[in-house]
């Protein structure tokens, strides 16, 4: 509920006619003015707090002050005086001191808070919508110290925790330099890229200004940090995997049945994310469609399975309830598979890889904006194909059959590989 105003009075400040004031109606507040310095005010609440201020224009502008941290009595008739005169003062000279506490706990901000407010504050600018739970809590754990197991053994900590209680404003481009090379050694590059994307992203959301910014094209490029983009797969690799696809397909399949070969596979006919197929359901499987739900751009995504594709599905969906998961499997098994399987063949790749491999194969197989369609990638800044271009169910079901089809004649030696750079 909010506080309705009062009269307000005037009244020379003792401790006795402060005793004596009265509690005002619930809801409403009463403000006194002290007779012996002008602006200096007493707030009295419903529940009796006694709160002294200063009311005064600064530039012209009304402001109101509050006098010391602490309400009456603890801070006491004379203090509270003696600190408004000072604060009288200070207005007079044209300085806002609620502009400077504002100043001044803005550039405490550590980065542990920063990125706190920033995942809750954060607007994605296509669509002003907030950022996903997932996203969320990865930047979050970027933040988390080191912290001894049950076992004892230390664990790495986030890949920011070196300057989560370090001021946005204190932090410095040799600060920066130096946790880069520290996650180099001690995380994946993936991930050691992924902490500066962000640490970038939050610096730039607090418009902080960093002398030789690594991140800056202004810097000279022996200081700067190179960000790779996000969600790209590296070129040479996934060359590699088109090269060799009907051998590294073979070899999939001649791994003993498992959920984990399953997932592979799939990723590879669908062109799916690594993490949506986890997410799926049995009951999101309806005959030969799979629904993903609220995908990266916050749409549904319907899969239009190839026969592959179904049959790996229904495998994987046989004995189970609608609320199972069509493939109870971890990123970490599935990584574990992709190292057995690279070392037997030779041919190295990551889960994440396989959905450029999808969209290389397909880029020769279907229109581009079929393709966009198959990969969920949409561009409102693109208005031809997000308003006038629309697709039958069949044309998009015939391109995910197309790669599922290329793929098998790929494996059986009937057709020469696609040598296209990932896209």
């Amino acid at each position: 509920m909010s506080s309705k105003r009062a009269p307000t009075q005037k009244i020379t400040f003792t401790i006795a006619a402060l005793d004596a004031l009265p509690l005002p109606e619930p809801g409403t507040r009463v403000t006194y003015h002290d007779t012996k310095v002008n602006g200096l005010q007493l707030r009295v609440t419903a529940n009796g707090t006694k709160t002294f201020y200063i009311f005064q224009r600064v530039n012209g502008k009304p402001e109101r002050v509050k006098v010391g941290e602490h309400p009456y009595p603890i801070m006491g008739i004379d203090q509270a005086r003696k600190r408004a005169k000072e604060i009288i003062h200070q207005i007079a000279e044209g300085q806002s001191p609620n502009a400077a506490k504002r100043v001044g706990k803005a550039q405490s901000l550590t980065l542990a808070e920063a990125v706190n407010q920033y995942v809750t504050d954060k607007r994605r600018r296509t669509d002003k919508l907030p950022l996903k739970a997932r996203t969320k809590a990865d930047y979050l754990a970027m933040i988390k110290p080191s912290r001894l197991t049950a076992a004892g053994k230390r664990t790495k900590g986030g890949t920011l925790a070196r300057l989560a209680n370090k001021s946005i404003y204190a932090i410095s481009a040799d600060d920066i330099k130096a946790l880069h090379a520290e996650n180099l050694k001690r995380h994946s590059g993936r991930q050691a890229f992924y902490a500066m994307q962000t640490l970038a992203a939050i610096l730039r959301f607090y418009a902080v200004k960093i002398p030789q910014d690594p991140f800056s094209v202004e810097t000279r490029e022996a200081d700067r940090i190179y960000l790779e983009k996000a969600g790209v797969s590296e070129t040479g690799p996934v060359e590699h995997l088109l090269t060799h696809l009907g051998e590294w397909w073979r070899a999939l399949h001649a791994l003993p049945p498992s959920p984990v070969a399953d997932y592979i596979a799939f990723l590879v006919l669908t062109g799916c994310r690594p993490g949506e197929p986890l997410k799926v359901l049995v009951g999101d499987l309806v005959g030969d469609e799979i629904r993903l739900h609220d995908t990266k751009n916050r749409t549904d995504h319907v899969l239009l399975l190839s026969a592959c594709a179904q049959e790996i599905a229904q495998r994987n969906a046989e004995g189970k309830g609608p609320t199972d998961r069509l493939f109870p499997i971890t990123p970490a098994q599935a990584n574990e598979l992709a190292h057995e399987l690279s070392a037997v063949t030779g041919i190295p790749f990551t889960s994440k890889m396989l959905r450029s491999l999808f969209a290389s194969i397909a880029d020769e197989l279907v229109s581009s904006s079929t393709l966009k369609r198959l990969m969920n990638h949409k561009r409102k800044d693109d208005v031809t194909d997000t308003n006038y271009i629309r697709k039958l169910k069949e044309t998009l079901r015939a391109g995910w059959q197309a790669v599922a089809d290329h793929i098998e004649a790929t494996a059986a030696d009937n057709v020469v590989p696609i040598r296209g750079a990932a896209s």
